[in-house]
């Protein structure tokens, strides 16, 4: 008698060989999902820390005015200018970034109540620095 010889897959080969494939395809969207919604939110968290640390940096000035959407004070003895300029908001006496990607950025004043609007990815924020 002849052996007969293998050729091709039985249907459980085949079966199993998609169910790992599938198993793959999932676990590589469920990663790019997770991926993407960590640095869509990454951003905001650094707008959110710019506005602590400029808060704090306002507590610790002096002779602090808003003119022309620019916040002026007198921090650690020198003069610094916080003001938007080429889509980021960047303090000037050296050059610090404190937000980028910014469609505008604007600060005013309320009362005594100094405020910071800005948009950014198409939507509008607002936070009170004072």
């Amino acid at each position: 008698m002849k052996k007969s010889k293998r050729n091709g897959f039985t249907l459980i080969e085949t079966l199993l060989a998609l169910l790992i494939c599938s198993v793959v395809s999932l676990l590589c969207v469920c990663l790019i999902q997770t991926s993407y919604k960590l640095f869509s939110i990454t951003s905001i968290h650094q707008h959110q820390l710019a506005i602590l640390q400029i808060r704090q940096i306002c507590s610790l000035s002096n002779n602090i005015n808003v003119s022309d959407g620019n916040l002026s004070m007198l921090y650690q003895r020198k003069n610094i200018t916080i003001s938007y300029k080429n889509n980021r908001l960047v303090q000037e006496d050296g050059y610090v970034i404190w937000m980028d990607d910014l469609d505008s950025a604007v600060f005013y004043k309320i009362d005594e109540d100094i405020y910071l609007e800005w948009e950014a990815y198409g939507k509008a924020y607002q936070a009170q620095i004072t």
